[in-house]
């Protein structure tokens, strides 16, 4: 096979044959036609799933996949057509498309209608556009199959693209838009397309916002909606559409009736003869080799990305050349490009990654690193050694034994692996079925198997990565010389500059020089000794029917050192198990500075570990280490025959572990960059993160322990390892298809591994204990310090009261599982898609299994401030009660069913049939029957009792004296700028919320000559008029008389401008021109702006006698046991100080188990 060339247009081989071998057929009950392939499809060694693979008449692909041991079924449909095919002048259009298609059909034009029927049968969907693919995926209980998948056909046939849902969508985009710009891997990513070839599909404005879509329709005098149908018609035919439908058979479908079912459903689908999407030029065109793209962060992070220009390969997918390359370039053990850059302290981590393989387009290598400091400053001489390693291996030349290694792996992985979640199967070989080469033999197996060697072509991709074939990104917050930054992207707004790269670093012979004492450095893999030889020859089950979902772990022994458990997992030929651990310890738990001392041991362990153990990580077997509060947590888990080495290579390392100056520095460095990145992260993780710091004790803030980052030095660390572990408590689970004396035998190396001198005495051995929050509302607020981040964030979580000490409070849970799945889909549809408060927007529920209260938790995350944020979900709550209540019995029911059957999904990997476990062991309350005691608690609740526990400890207005609820506040710093004065206590003690919203409404459209006071007095001396004929902006109730919304914002707008020209003349100036002040009264009429319903809330406040909706103030009293915590106007409780709250609220009880611990064998003398 001739060397592939870089520039080349079109791969020479022909598309595969999807046409020999495809027999015609009929299906059983409708004898409705479809072609179904003969040959032998490549599938997993014992695979107990059937499959069928064939084509519809109108030639759309289908794998119908029937599975006998899932609950809950999986459908994909992957159309071959992305963002690349944007026009110019809409770009984003493909994304767009993905949001509208799901809005409403001819045959159900509900737009809620197929999330609402997910809901009810245990389900969910969602959508994702890549440059060449929109794929679209649900997963719904198997009775609910055959209902889902006829709603989802009919989105491909006759969707509505209903023009009066366009305008929320957008608002959707462009609140996703917003997400990605606060976002540094996404701002990466977008200069990287920008700055290609000017004109290319790949450098188009991939996601696109508002502007890229309504805003240029309307500068066209188009119709958005008009263009959008243009698009589904021209590219959404069959002939480029695959589908995948995995259902499992247990109360579900047999194989035969999925292709009743697709061929029946789906063939109406219209074949519009369409060509699959192919970009045959190159975005690295030559102008663009040889370039350098400095480009700034908004985090302090040192981002090095080499990319190099690559043909098309997807051609080649049966040798895969590419990957051979990109395994050796990412290889991270001794002798690597990545261990002798971390040796240098030049970076943090590095990734290789290229163009997914089912792209038929020419692709981009892409080498990132994650530089620190002085690597960033070197990075000249960093790119001298990326190609000093190249020249390395090509002097080795292509080692076929490498490859066969590969190929082993691939094969372990595929034909002894584990099988895949639903959700996964489908997705996946749907998207690969969009390579035009993919032969139909290997539509399930795809990418995930090497199939045949090819020197010519490795040396062929080995060849094109060289200096005059790539392009250099350089990202950081800052450069030396600002004027490099000369460039502003007009969608993401980043600062950058485009120059060509000095000679020094296209040259192969100067960049030579700059290595030469690296020589020995830089070499080639050696063999891996992780891979493993004995693969069973018995037949094998390939099932995880063997590890029930509700069956307990086996406690084998337990003393004042040790417990040590068990649980059966059998899977396949190839035994796969995972050893997970904790190593309780003192010296962690009681301070900041011991966290800290415990995260820099981690990361120096990791750092360590990464060289000896990269290889049993490509072997498949993976290790995890971290600290959670007071313990150290390991686990490892893989292939059985191997995992306990891996163990004791780390514990090993762990025990003899010496800390240089050198690399405590590169940690404590790196240690710093992800405290200040928190701090600039994502509103909603901020949110969450301070819900959980609130939730126990003691917890540590993150930037508590960032402060205590300046107080530590390498002796520290040295000292503290020398000393943790002299006194701890162990627990260990081991799972897999071991014997208790394998088991015992992993437990006895390991101690004496850590060789410790004795248990931790049981007076001081302490846990987490979870913060008893008195009933009551509390509000912390907080303002990010990322200065571009124009998003704000609520978590609002409500929780039930404390449960009695011992047992699972498995009511409790139950009720807020049910609750939290019924309004899941409401909540996103009304204050998301109705009312655009932001893109993420979620309702879930939280377990506390630490002794401490569950709770249901209400997330936002968009541009709306904080205040209207609450208010919204406090409505909401308020406007679901009718909901509730009106819900017929056999909904009710239909939901219990759903929530039972996804709780006994059989776990399908090993790390599941672990957690299930291991998370009871580690909370202390070993609560096994936890699946077990939740569905016969849900399978027993009648709609009285779900009545009864919302009015009690959720719905606001019943102003129960349970009610309990958190609200974390996260204010953007602009939103915290426009109004300094809001968030202070005095403020909050002073005014109604509903009134305080309005006025941060008003002051976000620029109304800030519009005092709190002008706003308080505003609403309330709004009263009614005597007589309706004289003011048209009166409607007549049951009530009498009322003033309309409308008249009210247009009697806002009239006091706006009157405070104006006050204001204007009071300080003698010209005041704001006339047509801004025009256009924010245009605002404040808008009557679907949130300002409109700002308005209206407080208006309708004096009808509410509690919650934060109320105009009437709380009957203020003292908390029972804070001091240090202010009331609000409506009685909420404002947390100024973390620590204070906790410290004065009432502790939980610390966990205990509520099952009587047995030890199957006494207690052997601890081998201490």
């Amino acid at each position: 096979m001739r060397p592939i060339d870089k520039q080349q247009s079109v791969p020479p081989p022909e598309p595969a044959d999807w046409q020999e071998l495809f027999d015609e057929q009929q299906t059983i009950e409708s004898h409705a036609p479809y072609y179904n392939y003969t040959g032998n499809i490549v599938l997993p060694v014992g695979d107990k799933r059937k499959y069928r693979l064939f084509r519809l008449p109108n030639n759309i692909r289908v794998v119908c996949i029937s599975d006998p041991d899932v609950k809950q079924s999986a459908v994909s449909l992957a159309v071959n057509v992305g963002s690349s095919a944007d026009p110019s002048e809409f770009q984003g259009m493909a994304h767009a498309l993905e949001h509208l298609l799901f809005m409403g059909t001819a045959k159900y034009p509900d737009a809620r209608d197929f999330e609402t029927y997910l809901t009810s049968h245990g389900g969910y969907t969602n959508a994702s556009t890549t440059s060449t693919i929109t794929y679209y995926r649900f997963a719904v209980n198997n009775r609910g199959l055959a209902g889902a998948l006829d709603r989802f056909a009919q989105f491909f046939i006759a969707p509505l693209l209903d023009a009066n849902c366009v305008a929320r969508e957008l608002n959707a985009i462009e609140s996703e838009f917003r997400s990605n710009v606060q976002n540094d891997a996404q701002r990466r990513s977008h200069i990287m397309r920008a700055t290609c070839c000017s004109g290319h599909p790949y450098s188009q404005f991939m996601g696109g916002n508002y502007a890229s879509l309504q805003t240029s329709a309307e500068q066209m005098g188009v119709q958005l909606r008009d263009r959008m149908a243009e698009f589904f018609a021209a590219h959404y035919s069959a002939d480029v559409m695959n589908l995948v439908i995995v259902g499992g058979s247990q109360d579900g479908a047999t194989l035969d009736e999925l292709v009743e079912w697709s061929v029946n459903m789906f063939s109406p689908v219209m074949n519009r003869n369409v060509v699959r999407m192919a970009i045959p030029s190159h975005p690295l065109c030559e102008q663009k080799l040889g370039t350098m793209v400095r480009y700034q962060t908004l985090g302090n992070a040192h981002d090095i990305t080499l990319t190099f220009a690559l043909p098309h390969t997807s051609h080649l997918y049966c040798s895969a050349p590419e990957q051979y390359v990109k395994n050796l370039l990412a290889y991270g053990g001794l002798g690597s490009l990545q261990a002798c850059l971390k040796q240098l302290g030049w970076i943090a981590s590095m990734s290789v990654n290229s163009s997914p393989p089912n792209i038929n387009s020419p692709r981009l290598l892409k080498i990132k690193f994650s530089a620190t400091p002085a690597g960033f400053m070197q990075y000249d001489k960093l790119v001298a050694y990326v190609f000093a390693y190249l020249r390395a291996i090509r002097a080795q030349g292509v080692q076929e034994w490498y490859f066969r290694e590969l190929q082993a792996m691939a094969q372990m992985s595929f034909f002894y692996g584990e099988p895949m979640y639903p959700i996964t199967v489908a997705v996946n070989i749907a998207c690969q079925m969009c390579n035009v080469y993919l032969r139909p033999e290997h539509v399930v197996s795809g990418t995930q198997l090497l199939y045949e060697f090819d020197r010519d072509q490795i040396e062929a991709i080995l060849a094109l990565l060289n200096p005059e074939n790539y392009r250099l990104f350089l990202g950081a917050r800052e450069f030396p010389d600002s004027a490099c930054l000369s460039e502003v992207d007009p969608h993401f707004g980043v600062r950058f500059g485009e120059a060509k790269l000095p000679s020094e670093l296209t040259s192969e012979a100067e960049l030579s020089l700059v290595t030469l004492d690296c020589a020995d450095q830089l070499y080639f893999p050696e063999p891996n000794k992780y891979i493993t030889q004995h693969i069973a020859t018995t037949e094998p089950n390939n099932t995880a029917l063997d590890c029930d979902v509700q069956q307990a772990p086996l406690l084998l022994e337990r003393n004042r050192q040790f417990e040590l458990w068990t649980r059966q997992f059998s899977h396949g030929a190839l035994p796969r198990g995972s050893i997970s651990m904790f190593v309780e310890t003192m010296a962690v738990h009681t301070t900041s500075r011991g966290q800290v001392l415990g995260e820099l041991l981690v990361r120096v362990l990791n750092d360590r570990l990464a060289k000896e153990l990269y290889a049993a990580e490509m072997a498949g077997i993976k290790h995890k280490l971290l600290f959670s509060e007071h313990r150290l947590c390991i686990s490892v888990i893989g292939v059985q025959e191997k995992m306990a080495l891996v163990l004791l290579e780390i514990l090993n390392e762990l025990r003899n572990l010496v800390v240089t100056n050198d690399e405590f520095t590169l940690h404590l460095d790196q240690a710093r960059r992800v405290a200040e990145y928190m701090q600039i992260s994502s509103p909603r993780l901020q949110a969450s993160w301070q819900q959980y710091y609130l939730r126990a004790t003691p917890r540590w803030h993150h930037m508590d322990w960032a402060a205590e980052l300046n107080n530590v030095a390498a002796a520290d660390l040295q000292e503290f390892v020398s000393e943790a572990f002299s006194q701890v408590y162990v627990a260990m689970l081991v799972v897999g298809q071991v014997s208790d004396r394998e088991a015992m035998c992993i437990l006895d190396q390991s101690l004496a591994a850590l060789a410790p001198h004795s248990p931790i005495p049981s007076v001081l051995y302490s846990q987490v204990r979870a913060v008893s929050i008195c009933p009551g509302t509390y509000v912390q607020r907080i303002i990010t310090d990322n200065a571009a981040n124009s998003d704000n964030s609520i978590n609002c979580t409500i929780y039930t009261p404390t449960p009695t000490r011992g047992t699972g409070d498995y009511r409790s849970k139950a009720m807020l599982s049910l609750i939290a799945h019924i309004m899941a889909i409401p909540f996103f549809d009304q204050l998301r898609t109705q009312e655009q408060l932001g893109y993420m927007v979620n309702c879930s529920w939280i377990a506390n299994n630490s002794g401490g209260a569950s709770g249901l938790q209400l997330c936002i995350q968009g541009s709306s401030n904080p205040e209207y944020m609450c208010l919204r979900v406090e409505k909401f709550l308020v406007d679901f009660t009718p909901r509730l209540e009106s819900m017929s019995e056999c909904e009710f029911q239909a939901n219990i069913a759903a929530r039972v059957t996804a709780n006994l999904e059989l776990p399908r990997k090993i790390v599941k049939a672990t957690n299930q476990v291991w998370q009871k062991i580690q909370d202390g309350n070993y609560d096994f029957e936890y699946t077990r005691e939740l569905n016969a608690q849900l399978e027993s609740l009648t709609r009285a009792d779900m009545l009864e526990f919302w009015h009690t400890y959720v719905n606001p207005l019943c102003a129960s004296a349970e009610l309990t609820r958190v609200v974390v506040q996260v204010w953007s710093a602009g939103a915290a700028e426009l109004a300094p004065g809001m968030r202070s206590a005095e403020v909050m003690a002073e005014y109604p919320l509903p009134t305080i919203a309005l006025h941060l409404c008003l002051t976000q459209i620029g109304a800030d000559e519009l005092l709190l006071s002008d706003v308080g007095r505003f609403v309330a001396t709004s009263g009614m008029p005597s007589d309706p004929n004289l003011d048209s902006g009166v409607e007549i109730d049951a009530d009498g008389p009322r003033l309309t919304v409308a008249e009210y914002q247009r009697r806002l707008a009239a006091l706006y401008k009157a405070v104006v020209l006050e204001t204007a003349a009071a300080e003698q100036m010209l005041g704001k021109p006339s047509a801004e002040v025009e256009r924010i009264c245009a605002l404040i009429a808008d009557d679907q702006a949130q300002l409109c319903t700002a308005l209206q809330m407080a208006l309708e406040s004096d009808q509410f006698t509690s919650s934060l909706l109320t105009s009437q103030p709380a009957i203020l009293c003292g908390h029972k046991t804070a001091t240090t915590l202010m009331q609000t106007f409506s009685g909420t409780w404002i947390i100024s100080d973390y620590l204070a709250f906790k410290r004065e609220q009432p502790l939980c009880a610390p966990a205990i188990p509520v099952i009587q611990l047995q030890a199957k064998y006494s207690s052997r003398p601890s081998i201490l």
